[in-house]
């Protein structure tokens, strides 16, 4: 039995990822990690006393989503598009962004407005708070106009072979946002992806690829979230729910999240959905695997790789991702060793 991509194969697409030239306009986050110990109990109050080891700060949000593309594919060109604060998270975001070589020159500095940024605290490995900074309202209409004439150009002129729009309901993405990019890409031929937020009351028709996870799916259609079947290819809530995204959003390809059921791929090629098994073999922290699921997708997508091609190779990163710890990467050796590992086990 042969594998479902062949090492020579995913190794043809990995090559064709390196000419890529892929935008990203979303909600910019640094992700914060506040490690240490805890022995003992606060004399002030009921709660542990951390002795900090280690803080660590990375991208998040939208910023992940480039991230994991120069992860997959160092020589793409990635460019960020979104806002921070004028305040020493958003540049410290900028720095790490630059840092990984990916053109910031898309990002707006908004006086007054905080730079989002997530503070996790853990206790060896247990997450014992986590705190928010950020403001959702929505941005200003000049800005709003700014960021969507900087990217629409870009696509009028070709300069793009991909769009992501990362939508974390934090007051970016709006409807005139989304339709303007939509349409504009629509027209020119350019690949683009869409991970919704249930939370923002926005919808438009045409996006090529979509990728919610399944409690996403169904508040997306309006239906009530089920408990998932041992089979998700027999789940009728799913399909339901699938078919209705389809119908009212009009995607060419649904790609739904499914934890540790893996995922499901529909389109007007699966309409009942190609259900792919997760290979993840541990799993240590789900942060940040939908960001791996829809920079795979679209990157390798791009590359030439079909639908199918596309999900398989997203989700053996996703199943490498979920066994690091925080908002982590993959790159194409670990997933060609993960096709690898696969391969010598059908044999």
């Amino acid at each position: 039995m042969s594998p479902a991509i062949s090492s020579a194969r995913f190794a043809a697409l990995t090559a064709a990822t390196k000419p890529l030239r892929i935008a990203v306009i979303g909600d910019l986050m640094l992700d914060t990690y506040i490690s240490g110990t805890a022995h003992r109990l606060s004399q002030e109050a009921p709660v542990p006393v951390l002795r900090v080891r280690s803080k660590s700060i990375r991208l998040g949000g939208a910023a992940n989503v480039m991230r994991n593309l120069k992860a997959l594919s160092p020589d793409a060109k990635v460019y960020a598009f979104g806002i921070v604060g004028v305040d020493a998270p958003g540049e410290k975001l900028r720095a790490l962004l630059a840092g990984a070589r990916i053109n910031t020159n898309g990002i707006v500095g908004v006086p007054g407005r905080v730079t989002i940024e997530k503070q996790r605290v853990l206790a060896g490995n247990q997450q014992i708070v986590r705190m928010d900074f950020e403001e959702t309202a929505p941005i200003e209409t000049d800005i709003r106009d700014r960021l969507i004439e900087t990217v629409t150009a870009k696509i009028r002129t070709h300069e793009l072979d991909a769009l992501v729009i990362e939508d974390y309901a934090k007051g970016l993405i709006g409807q005139e946002m989304l339709d303007a990019l939509v349409k504009t890409a629509r027209a020119e031929g350019i690949f683009t992806s869409l991970d919704p937020h249930p939370g923002n009351p926005v919808q438009t028709k045409g996006i090529s690829l979509m990728t919610p996870n399944r409690a996403e799916a169904f508040a997306l259609a309006g239906i009530y979230c089920t408990d998932p079947v041992d089979d998700p290819s027999r789940d009728a809530a799913l399909q339901e729910v699938a078919a209705k995204i389809r119908r009212e959003w009009s995607p060419e390809i649904l790609l739904i999240t499914l934890g540790h059921q893996g995922m499901a791929l529909y389109s007007d090629k699966e309409p009942r959905g190609f259900v792919i098994p997760t290979i993840a073999r541990e799993v240590f922290d789900v942060s940040g695997a939908g960001d791996t699921v829809i920079s795979a997708f679209t990157l390798f997508h791009a590359a030439g790789a079909t639908d199918r091609e596309a999900a398989l190779i997203s989700n053996q990163a996703a199943g490498i991702v979920v066994g690091k710890a925080g908002t982590a990467t993959t790159d194409p050796a670990e997933i060609a060793a993960s096709f690898r590992r696969e391969e010598e086990g059908l044999q």
